[in-house]
C-alpha cells in the first residue's frame, strides 16, 4: 500500500499550484505533450553488485547501456515563456557487467558477462523557460524532479528521486501543434538500493528525446 499512497501525495502536492494557476482565465492556457527517446545508462560508483548470488558473485567492469523510455506530459503555460509540467513516464536502466562467480565449492571461481536492466514507471515534476518565444522554432531549456517507482519487486532497490535538465527546441506546425527534440542528462538525487544492501546504487542517463506538443 506504500506506492499509492506516495502517488496520492505527490499527486496531491504538484497539482495544487497548477489548479491555482489555471483559475485565472486570462493565463489558462494548457498543452499535452508525448516523449519518445533513447538514453545509455549507468551508475555512479561502479562496479556494484545489483544481484543476489548465494555462491557469491563478483563484478569486475560496468558498461553503459542503451534504454528506451517514454513520458506523457501536461504543460501549464503561464506566459509565452514560462511554463509548469506533470507528467508520468516509464524508463529503465540498463548496464553491461562482467566478472567472477564462484562454483559453489567457495574456491572455483568462473568468468561471466550479463545485462541487467530495472525498470521504474515515473511521476514528474518540471519548469520550462523559452528563450525566443516570438520564433517559429523555438530553444528552451527544462528541468524537472522525478519520483521513481520500481514497476515490480526487486529485492535491492526501493523507489527514489531523480533531476532531469534538458535543453532542447520546438518546431510549430502550425496554431496547436508542434514537434519538439531535447537533450538530457538524468541523475539519482537519493540512494536507490535498499537500506540493508550496503552498497549505494544511484543510476544516471543522458540521451534524447523527440516529442509532440498539442496545445487545448
Amino acid at each position: 500500500m506504500k506506492y499509492p499512497i506516495k502517488i496520492l501525495l505527490f499527486i496531491t502536492l504538484f497539482t495544487t499550484p497548477l489548479i491555482l494557476l489555471g483559475q485565472d482565465n486570462t493565463v489558462s492556457k494548457y498543452s499535452l505533450q508525448f516523449n519518445l527517446g533513447v538514453s545509455r545508462t549507468l551508475h555512479y560508483n561502479q562496479p556494484l553488485s545489483l544481484i543476489q548470488c548465494i555462491e557469491g558473485c563478483f563484478p569486475e567492469e560496468q558498461k553503459p547501456r542503451i534504454s528506451p523510455n517514454v513520458n506523457f506530459s501536461i504543460y501549464r503555460n503561464i506566459d509565452d515563456k514560462n511554463s509548469l509540467k506533470l507528467g508520468f513516464g516509464s524508463s529503465s536502466y540498463r548496464f553491461w557487467e562482467s566478472g567472477q562467480s564462484n562454483v559453489g565449492d567457495g574456491v572455483t571461481f568462473v568468468p561471466f558477462e550479463l545485462v541487467q536492466r530495472w525498470s521504474f514507471y515515473g511521476l514528474s515534476l518540471g519548469y520550462r523557460y523559452v528563450l525566443n518565444s516570438e520564433k517559429k522554432v523555438r530553444l528552451f531549456v527544462e528541468n524537472e524532479f522525478i519520483y521513481e517507482i520500481p514497476v515490480q519487486h526487486y529485492e535491492l532497490l526501493k523507489s527514489g528521486i531523480a533531476i532531469k535538465p534538458k535543453i532542447g527546441a520546438m518546431l510549430s506546425i502550425n496554431d496547436r501543434w508542434s514537434i519538439l527534440a531535447e537533450g538530457f542528462f538524468k541523475s539519482a538525487l537519493t540512494i536507490y538500493s535498499d537500506k540493508n544492501f550496503g552498497e549505494d546504487y544511484r543510476p544516471y542517463a543522458y540521451g534524447i528525446q523527440l516529442g509532440i506538443n498539442l496545445k487545448i
